[in-house]
């Protein structure tokens, strides 16, 4: 298996768009107006207010935040899919006769697409998971998260928010064990 962390690239992408925030918040307030017109000039805060460009960045970087546990979540997900498809293949080496261990890993690799990830996260929490089996418990907080983000954030379904960072953490974590178990 060569397997690497798929949410490595997503936690760089988070830490450079929280920095050019915290940058763009730096130029709004510039005390000086031609270096705050040279510093915004062809962005879509060049002829704002101050007030309202400040509305604009915060606004943009929670979006950001909701759109970086999602892109997380779905990168774990592929990871997960890919990691039992994978271990999966066991099924041909070890089961006889080899048309049929042919035959019932494709329907099991196959099938294993359609599993639900809280499933998925039950069967890792009962074993690879055990001695960290809250992990999987986080994680489902983390994908139903993503639902509601995913769905349109409806107004009238409560959810816990998730921190970019500790979704980070708790999937990467998972990851590690994941890949620390080839």
């Amino acid at each position: 298996m060569n397997f690497l962390n798929p949410l490595l690239p997503l936690q760089q992408a988070y830490k450079t768009a929280h920095d050019s925030f915290t940058i763009a918040k730096r130029a709004i307030k510039t005390s000086e107006p031609t270096a705050r017109q040279r510093l915004l000039q062809r962005t879509d805060l060049e002829t704002t207010t101050i007030l309202e460009a400040e509305r604009v960045i915060i606004d943009s970087h929670n979006e950001v935040n909701l759109l970086f546990v999602l892109a997380l979540w779905a990168a774990f997900e592929r990871f997960l899919r890919d990691y039992l498809q994978y271990k999966g293949q066991a099924l041909q080496q070890h089961l006889t006769p080899a048309d049929f261990a042919q035959e019932l890993y494709l329907h099991f690799h196959k099938e294993v697409e359609f599993w639900r990830p809280e499933e998925i996260l039950e069967v890792l929490k009962l074993t690879l998971l055990k001695p960290q089996a809250h992990l999987a418990g986080e994680a489902k907080h983390i994908y139903n998260y993503r639902n509601w983000v995913a769905h349109g954030r409806n107004p009238h379904k409560t959810v816990s928010a998730i921190a970019p960072k500790v979704a980070y953490t708790t999937l990467a974590s998972i990851v590690e064990i994941l890949l620390a178990n080839p």
